[in-house]
């Protein structure tokens, strides 16, 4: 009996991280039978469940939330609708081409209506997710990378997509391939899979095995490890692979999504390094701005480098710190006394 055994290796570490900004948390798109405007209310329900899934991030935040007063305004929160024939990606080359209804919906009502639900806001910016797979099929151990023709790749990138995170896999080009052999990945080795994982400047890289039968089901064993604790669950069946991305997902969500509450909004003082004149503030206005909790950003001072500036912000320090963290524009100073002030020094 043919055996077909994976090593999905993903590592949550604390090195410099790279964030992606994603531009389409905001839309989903379903399939559908007609262009008929009676069949596309009746769906915009489901499509827009899709993009919450996205913007909330974890799962588990649904089981305890009413959607109902949400889901029930769907159609007047659509910005923009469009349909598209997709090609279905089968071996069959008869099968027909999918029509599929996506929509576009207003980004701004929809926070608003999360906020008054209690409800946690992902912002777009979004840390990659690095992942190195090894396949074992006849005993042979092989790493998939990123032109690789393997199915597996395109099918967790289109699991990690619909959960708004982007996928990064290895070039697995000569700088790789002297960095990272198969039997070091297979073991899940932690010390060569950082070191071959540094130059993509990723913040997420996972470890799983994954056992797979003729049949196609499969047995996986997924952690998560970071510089303070592992994670550890499984997922089993026809669907373990989607369903363990489901859950990394959620749990990473869990880790850098943040409550907004307007209601106690606090002010507080920053002081930036680094900041060499009008364009660098400029940089860092825009910036902070974009932020999910950052509703104000007032300038107070710029001399000698160092830009001193004010925020009013809508949810924990420690949770805007994180998320800071995940981007390339700032970084958090911690070696100050003062805590009145929180300092940060802009990266060029």
């Amino acid at each position: 009996m043919h055996r077909l055994f994976l090593t999905l290796i993903l590592l949550v570490t604390a090195s410099n991280s790279f964030a992606a900004n994603l531009i389409d948390l905001y839309q989903a798109q379903l399939p559908v039978m007609t262009q008929d405007e009676d069949e596309r209310k009746k769906i915009s329900p489901e499509v827009l469940k899709e993009v919450l899934l996205k913007v909330v991030g974890d799962r588990a935040a649904f089981k305890t939330t009413d959607l109902t007063p949400i889901l029930s305004q769907s159609n007047e929160l659509i910005q923009q609708y469009q349909y598209h024939q997709m090609n279905k990606m089968s071996d069959d080359l008869t099968q027909p081409d999918i029509l599929e209804l996506q929509l576009i919906f207003n980004e701004d009502e929809l926070n608003h209506l999360l906020t008054e639900s209690g409800l946690a806001i992902w912002g777009a910016s979004r840390p990659e997710i690095l992942l190195w797979l090894t396949i074992e099929e006849n005993n042979k151990r092989t790493i998939i990378g990123e032109d690789s023709r393997s199915k597996l790749p395109q099918t967790i990138k289109s699991a990690l997509s619909k959960r708004g995170l982007p996928l990064l896999m290895p070039l697995m080009d000569l700088q790789d391939q002297m960095q990272m052999n198969v039997v070091d990945l297979w073991a899940g080795f932690a010390d060569p899979i950082l070191k071959a994982s540094q130059r993509y400047n990723a913040q997420v890289i996972v470890v799983a095995r994954v056992v797979s039968s003729e049949k196609g089901a499969m047995q996986i064993k997924w952690q998560i490890i970071n510089e303070n604790e592992t994670e550890q669950w499984q997922s089993s069946g026809n669907d373990a692979l989607i369903s363990g991305i489901s859950e990394l997902a959620d749990r990473t969500a869990r880790r850098f999504t943040q409550v907004i509450d307007n209601q106690y909004a606090q002010r507080y003082d920053l002081q930036i390094s680094n900041v060499k004149g009008y364009a660098d503030y400029i940089r860092v206005k825009e910036y902070l701005s974009k932020l999910q909790a950052i509703s104000d950003v007032q300038l107070s001072n710029l001399a000698n480098d160092k830009l001193e500036i004010s925020i009013l912000l809508s949810s924990d320090l420690s949770a805007l710190n994180q998320t800071i963290a995940i981007g390339r524009v700032l970084e958090e100073e911690t070696n100050y006394l003062s805590t009145d002030i929180v300092h940060y020094k802009l990266v060029l």
